[in-house]
């Protein structure tokens, strides 16, 4: 191997193919040019013509031959027995470390490396303390962990970049983590594979050559209601990645003569997987009676147009099913196969049509469904079972989704002419779930990928970068999932000032949630579960405003609080509507699912079915749940409070003899919540924080009061009408307008009832006029008194 290596080396060095290239065009040009006759002339041509033929066979023995020589084996005992000729004769024939790297950097596949990762060829630190014994076992270990078939190149230098890292930094500059460096190796290896595996030398044929359309008969009914999908598939020349297991098995079951379902969520691969056996059947790479296949998609919508009964579905479905059994060489595509299974969407069930034409084998169809689907339509029609294979698409883990998403990006850079840095195609990876609930890897990441270059694009751009995808979700989320801007974070370190201007007192429950709001968009909070909070306390007493205080301020629009009223749900029956996916009213999973990032506010939730409130348990673990239809909504980006009256009168009694409210008292208080079985042990436990509302003093109270005239004010003074308030007034509206039982809850009635009645008579008798000046106070009699002056 290491012969080969050197040999390789050699031959491919510039000056030598240089000469290689020399002595071609000397030898043709001697055979060519016409020497004058003589026994010179007569030598030179002979000997030209035989120097030029052997010339080219060693040519072509070395292009078809050496060049492509590979490891035999993935091997441990002699690693460079492991590496492609090229990454060997690199190694080899290089002196030392410093002339290795300056010769790999020249190489393509380490340039994608180089840009991918943000890295300059200015900025690699070449260090000679590496030996090259070091840095192939390094490499070595990279191309295992990659599960390549042999060393490359790009193992070579990966391996130099790690080995020198806690020198260089060069990484940790770049806020490249050394699994992150070792993702965007595995994509050079994607891209620039035929190092290590050389494009066999095969001749193709697309098709079965001139008139394979007239072979088989004409399908005119066939075309109506479907679409050639092999004609799309050779313009896109798809690929497949990561759902290789599941090609194979859908192959052995067309094979078995049998028609194959692929099981999987939207996003899974399934059209990907159906593109690429199309595609490879028509190359006639697949042997048996799958070579040079045909494709059609059965377009449903079509083939239910205009139709009045099952009975003429089935003539059309017939007539087409004929022409595909005589043809012979069609295997159809049916997407969302349920449609004409049985699903409500359409209400038509032509199993009973299809089956005895499958059986017979005279076609074969390949139908796509979700899990969901599968169980409620599919699986209960067991005539189904003989003649289709299930073949389910799970869902792949990290390292493969990573894989497939790099070589679909690598596809939009091509299709769309753009280039996609490694931090745009990780935040698609990382982010994709919240930008499209529903769908799976990699799908959700490229349609979010996808879209992005269209926002890049449209902007006259032609390099999309992480911050490019990271706003692409938020303007269509509105979830805050970037780096606090500079706004956001003052806005942050000063959240408790801010609700203050709003929520009076009530120190523990602002400081708590905005101590949970800074860890959110630090970055310390849970990823997979909402932050949620249970309020405590008697009515009236600021814990519906501080929630809505906390949607107007950190949300941006007080619209952005989903509120239930849990009284609503105290019933057992009443689970269905809160879970959503009902066709008459919207439950609490279709609104988080139109307004993922929103605060959830959960009024007296005390009073709602014990069996809602194991589905909270859920909530406050998984950060998800399932509605009526079976469709998963995540709560991650969510923030849930809840709020609860229980133990008031306890909350009232112990702060009249001037507790303190510290955490013996709250200890105390949710014990008596545990003890009198109003909430259970493993609830209470789940809320990342339980915040106890005081009840409110006096001093407290002239502030709300102050502070619900200070809207009054604003209104008036928007027509031009200045008004105040004197204490007196004040005074009087805390006194008849708060009361203990309900607190502050009546003072904006009262404040209606007594204050803004009188000002509107007054405005609509031209008592007071714009640019007049109100005083409000009272009289001697306590009585409200409006004095007017211009």
């Amino acid at each position: 191997m290491i012969n080969y290596a050197r040999l390789y080396y050699f031959y491919n060095l510039i000056p030598i193919r240089t000469l290689r290239f020399s002595i071609f065009v000397v030898l043709t040009l001697f055979i060519m040019i016409d020497l004058p006759s003589g026994l010179f002339s007569s030598i030179v041509s002979r000997y030209s013509g035989f120097l030029l033929s052997s010339f080219l066979i060693f040519e072509v023995f070395f292009y078809f031959k050496i060049s492509r020589i590979t490891p035999p084996i993935f091997m441990s005992k002699n690693i460079y027995d492991s590496f492609t000729l090229e990454a060997l004769g690199i190694l080899i024939s290089s002196s030392n470390t410093s002339s290795l790297i300056k010769t790999l950097v020249r190489k393509k596949a380490v340039q994608f490396i180089l840009t991918k990762a943000n890295i300059k060829r200015s900025e690699i630190s070449l260090i000679n303390d590496i030996s090259i014994k070091e840095l192939a076992k390094k490499a070595f270990d990279l191309a295992k962990d990659s599960k390549g078939k042999a060393v490359t190149t790009t193992d070579l230098f990966a391996a130099y970049i790690l080995l020198s890292e806690d020198k260089t930094k060069l990484l940790f500059d770049k806020n490249l983590k050394n699994e992150e460096f070792f993702h965007i190796l595995l994509w050079a290896r994607k891209t620039y594979p035929r190092e290590e595996k050389p494009r066999p030398i095969r001749i193709r044929f697309w098709g079965e050559g001139i008139g394979e359309n007239w072979v088989f008969g004409w399908t005119i009914e066939t075309k109506k209601y479907m679409f050639d999908l092999t004609r799309k598939v050779i313009q896109e020349k798809p690929l497949l990645s990561g759902r290789e297991k599941e090609y194979t098995q859908t192959i052995e079951f067309l094979y078995k003569n049998k028609s194959a379902i692929l099981v999987g969520e939207p996003g899974s691969g399934k059209t990907s997987l159906v593109d690429t056996l199309a595609f490879e059947s028509f190359l006639g790479n697949i042997e048996g009676d799958l070579y040079h296949q045909k494709f059609f998609q059965l377009l449903v919508d079509r083939l239910l147009a205009g139709s009045t009964n099952q009975g003429e579905l089935e003539s059309r479905l017939d007539n087409v099913i004929t022409e595909i059994s005589h043809s012979g060489n069609l295997i159809v595509f049916i997407p969302d196969i349920e449609n004409i299974l049985g699903a409500s969407t359409f209400n038509i069930d032509l199993s009973g049509t299809l089956v005895p034409y499958i059986k017979q084998g005279k076609f074969r169809i390949i139908g796509t469904t979700t899990p969901g689907a599968y169980k409620r339509f599919i699986e209960p029609l067991t005539s189904l079972a003989d003649v289709f294979g299930i073949v389910k698409l799970e869902n792949p883990d990290k390292d493969t989704a990573i894989q497939m998403l790099f070589e679909k990006a690598s596809d939009i850079e091509k299709k769309n002419n753009v280039y996609l840095t490694y931090r745009s195609v990780i935040a698609a990876f990382n982010f994709a779930e919240k930008y499209l609930q529903g769908r799976v890897m990699p799908g959700a990441a490229v349609s979010l990928l996808q879209d992005t270059v269209s926002a890049v694009k449209y902007a006259g751009k032609n390099i999309v970068d992480e911050q490019d995808v990271i706003a692409k979700i938020e303007n269509k989320t509105k979830i805050a999932i970037g780096t606090p801007k500079a706004q956001e974070k003052k806005l942050l370190l000063n959240l408790e000032d801010e609700i203050h201007k709003y929520v009076i007192d009530q120190e523990n429950a602002v400081t708590a949630i905005s101590e949970g709001i800074r860890r959110i968009r630090a970055g310390l909070e849970s990823s997979t579960k909402p932050i949620s909070f249970l309020f405590l306390g008697p009515t009236g007493v600021g814990k519906t405003e501080t929630a809505k205080t906390l949607a107007s301020i950190y949300f941006g629009d007080e619209s952005r609080m989903i509120r239930f009223d849990m009284s609503e749900y105290s019933t057992n029956d009443s689970v269905k509507r809160l879970l959503g996916g009902l066709p008459d009213e919207q439950g609490l999973t279709d609104k988080v699912f139109e307004q993922p990032f929103s605060l959830i506010l959960l009024d007296e939730f005390e009073k709602a079915s014990p069996l809602i409130i194991d589905l909270f348990l859920q909530v406050f673990d998984d950060g998800r749940l399932t509605d009526n239809r079976g469709k998963t909504v995540s709560f991650v980006d969510s923030i849930i409070i809840a709020t609860s009256n229980a133990a008031s009168e306890y909350i009232r009694e112990e702060i009249k003899k001037e507790r303190r409210i510290d955490k013996k008292f709250q200890e105390e208080l949710l014990d008596l919540l545990q003890e009198k079985n109003i909430f259970k042990p493993e609830l209470l436990n789940r809320f990342d924080e339980i915040v106890v509302f005081k009840p409110l003093g006096t001093k407290e109270a002239v502030e709300i009061t102050k502070l619900m005239l200070k809207d009054l004010v604003k209104k008036l003074s928007d027509r031009y009408i200045t008004v105040t308030f004197e204490d007196k007034l004040i005074d009087k509206i805390v006194k008849e307008g708060v009361s203990e039982e309900f607190g502050a809850r009546p003072l904006r009635r009262y404040i209606q009832d007594n204050i803004e009645d009188l000002i509107a008579q007054k405005i609509l008798g031209d008592e007071i006029k714009k640019g007049d000046k109100a005083v409000l106070s009272t009289d001697s009699s306590n009585a409200v008194t409006i004095n007017v002056s211009s």
